[in-house]
């Protein structure tokens, strides 16, 4: 998804870079509609825009200000559709799921250290790190709550971004004919929006989109 160390002007797509690519976005688009949770896919598209080769874009019904459990869990699960898209089809991952991986990492740290959502830590905010400190040359960083706190902080952290991961790719790979041709349409149209994948899928249209009697 991100082309590293690479300006958007002399940006040139192979072929294969492009199929890729689109692999790469339909894993992110295509849990959508396995997910009970997930926010609705707006659009998916595989034309370059800045150092991003691809983007797909989730849109909320209505305004929100706060998020649950389940609707975050269900996002881990798109972050990883990316990757998980890769490793089905290519049974290899690419540069392209370093934002990703951070941004569910980031995440799922939130959602145990600041949000009380892991059952085994608890309803209880860990925080980040203190601020740094400086004394001449100096510079310490501590934490506000022990190793063994931090050990199990990490264990839940993984946990829940490796559940993720692999709920990803069990519906990609129990949906492999989708993700063939919702690449395939990717690379012919290069954008597409909610009601193109649904049609082409063979979805349901979304209650707004279904015309009055």
């Amino acid at each position: 998804k991100f082309l590293i160390g690479v300006p958007r002007a002399s940006m040139v797509i192979s072929e294969k870079e492009k199929t890729m690519t689109a692999y790469h976005e339909a894993g992110h688009a295509l849990p959508y509609y396995y997910l009970e949770n997930a926010t609705p896919l707006h659009k998916v598209s595989v034309i370059p825009r800045g150092r991003a080769l691809g983007v797909t874009v989730g849109v909320p019904e209505t305004d929100t200000y706060a998020h649950t459990r389940s609707w975050i869990l269900d996002q881990l699960v798109i972050f990883f559709g990316g990757y998980a898209a890769e490793t089905v089809v290519y049974q290899d991952t690419t540069t392209g799921t370093q934002n990703d991986i951070q941004r569910a990492t980031e995440l799922a740290r939130k959602m145990v250290c600041q949000w009380g959502m892991d059952v085994n830590i608890g309803a209880v905010s860990y925080g980040q790190e203190d601020e740094p400190i400086f004394m001449g040359r100096e510079l310490n960083r501590h934490k506000t709550y022990s190793e063994e706190m931090a050990r199990k902080i990490d264990e839940a952290v993984e946990k829940i971004l490796r559940t993720a991961k692999e709920r990803a790719l069990s519906i990609l790979e129990d949906h492999r004919d989708q993700l063939d041709a919702l690449t395939k349409a990717l690379m012919e149209k290069e954008t597409l929006c909610d009601a193109e994948i649904r049609e082409l899928l063979g979805f349901s249209p979304r209650k707004e989109e279904v015309p009055a009697q």
